[in-house]
């Protein structure tokens, strides 16, 4: 009788602390020959979706969620054929916030040689809706060090500049201090000017980036101390600039990014020591919005800030996950408190979450990194039976 007792008691609980939400296919027959890595779409009233494998094939995703065809929108894999390591390949796709008038679109890939990360420009044919790929314009390069740490997000904001994330070089601690450095863009978010050139650049430098005619400091530099961002984006309504950085030995981050901003890697990881010792860069190193441990998260993949309609519960929160664990998490920040004032899991899944989308709607989309599937968020089926 006790012994039934306890039983039924433990599985009351699990079924009351059973995670609220499922990651469920969104397009099921669709099937695709590498990992896509972004997901994105053009903007505008009746917006485009494509999603880009990392590899270099990047394909139209079709309305009709029933559809198996799939049309390509940039074939790369030429230009990529010799990124076969883990990390290396595609890593960010924007399309121009002017895309209707100007038909521009930005890709950020890595190539092993020289290494290096990528910063490039196409133009889209109208009719069909395609790229080629002859139409390259390299906007930027920058050198990378060691093996990986790639990172290579894109976000445009709503003042119509191009945030592009750089991770710190590679292995482990970064060896070279690079994150700190105020002349190196490894381990840096950098802000640029796309629409205007200057001198031999392809792009100009906005006026009031934050270290902007300081001699030591690259003005392209928004924000610095960062590893390996993965997931970069604004949200569509406050503006406020979200990324996390996946950490080393103990700690995963989720940072609101302001001008200017040091967010500690590699002196702290997360909000904690890590090499203490270093060469500091010149303004305050900033604790993450939220930090996990190992035990919680142990490779961070960001997120949107959900503005959907399907959930309207969770209108406003941030969603995020983890790669290597597959849950998933919510936070509500109040920016102008400087606290958290929300912060629970929202699912338990198997899925290898390699990125997160949201599309024209506000709704939110993870990537899976095993098969190659689109998923999106859905409540979980009811959990009130007892388990026995």
């Amino acid at each position: 009788m006790r012994q039934s007792f306890f039983v039924c008691l433990a599985g009351i609980v699990s079924s009351l602390h059973a995670a609220p939400y499922n990651l469920e296919p969104a397009w099921t027959k669709l099937q695709f020959p590498d990992c896509p890595v972004v997901y994105t779409h053009t903007g505008g009233d009746k917006p485009v979706q494509v999603i880009a494998l990392q590899r270099g094939l990047i394909q139209v995703l079709p309305d009709d969620r029933n559809s198996h065809e799939s049309p390509v929108f940039l074939d790369f894999r030429e230009q990529l054929r010799d990124e076969i390591h883990f990390e290396a390949g595609i890593h960010g796709l924007a399309f121009h916030p002017d895309f209707r008038k100007n038909r521009r679109v930005f890709l950020s890939y890595s190539q092993s040689e020289p290494r290096r990360n990528v910063l490039s420009e196409f133009t889209v044919q109208k009719a069909p809706f395609k790229v080629d790929p002859g139409t390259e314009r390299s906007i930027m390069e920058v050198p990378h060090q060691l093996a990986d740490h790639f990172s290579g997000s894109l976000a445009f904001g709503p003042d119509g500049c191009l945030y592009w994330s750089i991770g710190d070089g590679g292995l482990r601690d970064d060896p070279h201090g690079s994150a700190q450095h105020p002349f190196l863009l490894q381990g840096k978010l950098l802000r640029l000017d796309v629409d205007h050139r200057s001198g031999r650049r392809a792009y100009s430098i906005p006026e009031d980036n934050p270290f902007v005619g300081q001699q030591e400091w690259r003005g392209e530099i928004y924000a610095l101390g960062f590893r390996n961002i993965w997931g970069l984006c604004f949200d569509s309504q406050s503006g406020s600039l979200w990324a996390v950085d996946v950490g080393q030995d103990l700690y995963e981050e989720i940072n609101v990014i302001r001008s200017g901003g040091n967010y500690g890697w590699s002196v702290n990881e997360g909000s904690h020591p890590f090499r203490p010792e270093r060469p500091k860069g010149p303004t305050p190193i900033l604790k993450p919005v939220v930090e996990h441990n190992h035990s919680e998260f142990r490779s961070i993949t960001g997120g949107f800030v959900y503005q959907g309609k399907k959930h309207p519960e969770l209108k406003g929160a941030y969603i995020y996950g983890d790669y290597d664990t597959g849950r998933v998490w919510m936070l509500r920040y109040d920016r102008k408190a400087g606290q958290v004032t929300e912060h629970r899991e929202l699912a338990k899944t198997r899925l290898r979450i390699v990125a997160w989308a949201q599309d024209a709607d506000g709704e939110v989309y993870a990537l899976n990194f095993i098969d190659g599937g689109i998923h999106e968020l859905a409540p979980a089926a009811p959990t009130d039976t007892v388990v026995q």
